[in-house]
C-alpha cells in the first residue's frame, strides 16, 4: 500500500515540530485527526527516544526499564520505526531489548504547570509526567444566578493552569428539570421500552446558558513531574493512614514511609512503617486490599479474625477497605490493652 507523505509525515515536520512542546502538541493532535477522522495511513515514528507514533495516529510512551532515551544516549530526536530497529540491532551488543510503550502518551499541554511546584514543561522534559485523571460532578448554582455560559466556567476553572478541566462531550449537564419520564416502545415488543430522560442529563455545549440546580459532568486530568508526583502521593497517604490509625483510637503514632511491598509501578503508593501505642506494624494497598502486618510474635491475627473471610496469616492480615481497616486495627489496639 502506498503511504502518502503528508507536512505532518515528514522528518522536516518533527523537527519543526520539536523546536516547541505547543508545536509538537499540535502535530500529535493532526496526526490524531488524520489517522482517526479522515482515515489516513501514516508512517511509524520514534521521536525524543520517548515516544512511538503508530500508523493510525496514535501517541504510545514508552515505559519500564527499556526506555529507547535513556539505553541509547545517542539516539537521533526522529527516526522511523524501521531505522529504530536497525539502530536498536546494530548497539544492542547482543542484548535482547524490548521497549514498551502505552497507549496514553501523557504529554502536557504546552499551558499547563506542575501543581506541586507551579512550573511546567518543554520538550526536553515533557516525558517527565505521571497524569491523574478523575471524573465529578460539580453543582453550578454559583454560576446561574448570571446566566453564564458553560464554556466561561470552565474557563475560570482552567485560570490556574494546574490541572485540564473539560466538560463531558456527551450528557454534560443534569437538572431536574430535564427529566422525561415519557416512555419509548421499541420495534421489538412492549417488554423493551424505556424512559426519554430518567435522569435528566443532557448535551451542551460551550453557549449553554446555566440554570439554577445544574450539574455538569467534568473530566478533570492533573500533570505532575514524576518526582512531584510522589511527594504528593507520600503526603496524601501519610495523612491517610495516621487517620485510620486515630481513628482506630492510638495515640502515640509515628509513620515511616517505605517501599511499596507489592507493586513498584509509578502509580501505586509507597508503604508505611507504622509505631503506633508501642507496636510495629507494616502497613499499605495491595491493589483493593489494605495489607496490615504487625511484628509481634504474641499476636495471632488468625485466631483473632478467625470469623473474617480474608486472606490472613499469623501476623498479617488484608482489609477490604477503610471501615475494615480502622475495625482490624482497633481490634488489636483493644486486645494489647487488656
Amino acid at each position: 500500500m502506498e503511504v502518502k507523505m503528508v507536512l505532518y509525515d515528514t522528518y522536516n515536520a518533527f523537527r519543526v515540530a520539536l523546536l516547541s512542546l505547543e508545536r509538537f502538541n499540535a502535530l500529535v493532535n493532526e496526526r490524531h485527526q488524520a489517522g482517526y477522522v479522515r482515515g489516513e495511513r501514516l508512517q511509524e515514528w520514534v521521536i525524543l527516544g520517548r515516544y512511538y507514533l503508530d500508523s493510525c495516529g496514535n501517541t504510545m510512551k514508552y515505559f519500564g526499564e527499556d526506555i529507547p532515551a535513556i539505553i541509547f544516549p545517542n539516539l537521533p530526536p526522529v527516526m522511523m520505526q524501521k531505522e529504530f530497529q536497525d539502530y536498536v540491532k546494530k548497539n544492542s551488543l547482543g542484548k535482547e531489548i524490548w521497549c514498551s510503550a502505552a497507549m496514553e502518551s501523557d504529554i502536557p499541554p504546552a499551558n499547563l504547570i506542575c501543581p506541586e511546584c507551579k512550573t511546567g514543561w518543554t520538550i526536553q522534559n515533557c516525558h517527565d509526567t505521571v497524569v491523574v485523571h478523575k471524573t465529578q460532578v460539580i453543582k453550578l448554582d454559583e454560576y446561574a444566578d448570571s446566566g453564564t455560559k458553560l464554556s466561561d466556567v470552565l474557563a475560570l476553572w482552567n485560570k490556574d493552569n494546574d490541572a485540564l478541566w473539560l466538560i463531558q462531550p456527551d450528557k454534560s449537564i443534569r437538572n431536574d428539570r430535564y427529566i422525561d419520564r415519557s416512555i419509548v416502545n421499541s420495534k421489538l415488543g412492549l417488554k423493551n421500552h424505556w424512559q426519554v430522560n430518567e435522569r435528566g442529563w443532557i448535551t451542551a455545549d460551550g453557549d449553554y446558558l446555566t440554570q439554577p440546580s445544574d450539574e455538569a459532568m467534568v473530566n478533570i486530568w492533573t500533570y505532575r513531574h514524576f518526582l512531584c508526583h510522589r511527594e504528593h502521593q507520600a503526603r496524601i497517604e501519610k495523612q491517610y493512614f495516621q487517620d485510620i490509625f486515630t481513628d482506630a483510637g492510638f495515640k502515640d503514632i509515628t509513620l515511616a514511609e517505605t517501599k511499596n511491598q507489592y507493586c513498584s509501578c509509578e502509580h501505586c503508593a509507597p508503604w508505611y512503617v507504622v509505631y503506633a501505642d508501642k507496636l510495629y506494624f507494616l502497613i499499605g494497598w495491595r491493589k483493593r486490599v489494605i495489607s496490615i502486618e504487625i511484628d509481634d510474635s504474641l499476636i495471632d491475627l488468625t485466631r483473632l479474625f478467625a470469623a473474617e473471610e480474608t486472606t490472613k496469616g499469623t501476623q498479617n492480615i488484608h482489609a477490604w477497605g477503610r471501615k475494615k481497616c480502622v475495625e482490624y486495627l482497633r481490634t488489636i489496639r483493644n486486645i494489647v490493652r487488656r
